[in-house]
């Protein structure tokens, strides 16, 4: 038996002359990049920069929306009205998709970055502002967001919405990550062990020892993880050997049976 799965990576996180991440060179070693947008990191520059990058390697282009917080890097929780983050996120969709445009590619999804994806995910105000600005944009792109409200909501918006396994974060009780200051670097064998788990049994464990069900087209692997070229190197190479194909994240949505363990 053979498994399909989508690796989704943040890139884009700099600012300025600060780069966060080694963008360039992983986007050759996943398929999906969520693209920082100027809100919690990223600025014209560096958009252009690794949008060009990813157009040139075949990747998928996302838009990774987030709250206007540079400062707290996206991962505060601030009190926004909803109607002020539907223009935020519609706003963020839009300076991105200008730079995907002019490299002749496709935006293809929206993920909201840090403490933004929690709110989305636990306020029903929340989800319907992210899912009014990406509908009001274009009902084509796939939505990457936690669990709960946005998938109550997507028929009603006419939206594709699905979450995504962690690979590299704690899981807390509740299917949302533990989510870090700063992003700390990871055993690269307790990520593949997370991800074999997630893509075979559909299944992950939180930090009070229970198991969760998840069920996922596809993993999350952090840009800014000090160590992120040696897991996805290591991820690439294990899933391999476990007959676990990395695909694009449509290829990965047509196989997807959500029904069944692991999404086989």
């Amino acid at each position: 038996m053979s498994w399909k799965i989508n690796i989704n990576s943040d890139m884009g996180e700099g600012y300025g002359r600060w780069q966060l991440g080694p963008d360039e060179e992983l986007i050759s070693l996943v398929p999906t990049a969520n693209i920082a947008c100027g809100f919690h990191a990223g600025d014209p520059r560096i958009m252009h920069r690794v949008t060009a990058a990813a157009v040139a390697a075949g990747a998928d282009i996302g838009a990774h929306v987030a709250l206007p917080d540079l400062r707290g890097f996206g991962r505060r929780p601030l009190a926004i009205a909803a109607e002020d983050l539907r223009d935020d996120v519609l706003y963020q969709i839009g300076a991105l998709d200008a730079f995907v445009r002019a490299e002749g590619g496709v935006l293809r999804h929206v993920k909201p970055h840090g403490s933004l994806y929690a709110m989305c995910g636990r306020d029903e105000d929340y989800a319907r502002a992210l899912l009014e600005a990406v509908a009001g944009y274009n009902k084509d792109l796939v939505v990457i967001v936690g669990q709960g409200w946005p998938q109550r909501l997507a028929a009603e918006y006419g939206l594709t919405v699905v979450y995504e396994g962690y690979i590299d974060l704690e899981y807390q009780p509740d299917g949302y990550p533990r989510v870090e200051s700063a992003k700390l670097s990871y055993d690269p064998d307790d990520v593949v062990r997370r991800a074999i788990d997630i893509v075979k049994h559909g299944s992950a464990k939180a930090l009070d020892g229970s198991e969760l069900e998840v069920l996922t087209p596809t993993l999350c692997l952090h840009g800014d993880m000090p160590n992120v070229l040696e897991v996805a190197h290591r991820v690439r190479e294990r899933l391999a050997e476990e007959d676990i194909e990395i695909v694009g994240l449509a290829t990965a949505l047509e196989s997807w049976d959500p029904a069944s363990t692991g999404g086989a």
